[in-house]
C-alpha cells in the first residue's frame, strides 16, 4: 500500500470516530436532558387558582401531554378513571419507546387525586426525576418519564 491511501484510511477512521463519539455523546444527552416547567409545579397550580372556597382544589379533568420525543411533542391523553402506558398495543397510551415495557405504568384515579404506579418495569417509571418505588400521588406540572418519553400532568 502506498503511503497516501493509509494516511487517507487513518484520516476516515478518524472521522468515524468522531461521528460514533458524536452519535454516543448526543444519545446520552437526549436521556438525560428533560423538558423543564420554568414556573414549578407549585407556581403553576397559584397562577391557575384551581381552588375551592374551602381550600381544596377543584377536580378537573388531567391530561398527560407529552414534552419528548420531539415527533411526539404535544400530544394530549385525557386521564380517565385508569389508563395503563406502555409499548403492548392494548395501552390506553402507547409508546414506541425501546426503554418501556409492554405494560409500564397505570395512572388511577383514587378519590379526588390522581395516583402513579410502575407495573414492574425494567428501567422503572420516574415523576420529576424520582423513581416511583411505590404508588404515588400526580399533580398538575408533575413530568411523568417512561423510557426516553417525558409526558407532562396538565389541565
Amino acid at each position: 500500500m502506498s503511503e497516501q491511501l493509509v494516511r487517507l484510511l487513518a484520516i476516515c477512521v478518524l472521522v468515524l470516530l468522531y461521528l460514533f463519539f458524536f452519535r454516543v455523546l448526543r444519545a446520552v444527552w437526549a436521556g438525560v436532558a428533560t423538558p423543564r416547567n420554568h414556573l414549578g409545579w407549585k407556581s403553576i397550580l397559584a397562577l391557575r387558582g384551581d381552588m375551592r372556597g374551602d381550600g381544596r382544589a377543584a377536580s378537573q379533568p388531567l391530561a398527560l401531554v407529552v414534552r419528548s420525543p420531539l415527533h411526539a411533542q404535544g400530544e394530549r391523553h385525557l386521564l380517565e378513571d385508569t389508563i395503563t402506558i406502555g409499548r403492548d398495543p392494548e395501552c390506553d397510551v402507547v409508546i414506541d419507546d425501546g426503554y418501556s415495557s409492554q405494560a409500564h405504568a397505570r395512572l388511577y384515579r383514587r378519590g379526588d387525586q390522581h395516583v402513579l404506579e410502575d407495573l414492574g418495569s425494567t428501567n422503572g417509571t420516574y415523576l420529576n426525576r424520582q423513581k416511583v418505588a411505590a404508588t404515588t400521588v400526580v399533580r398538575v406540572g408533575d413530568y411523568v418519564q417512561i423510557g426516553s418519553t417525558v409526558f407532562e400532568v396538565s389541565s
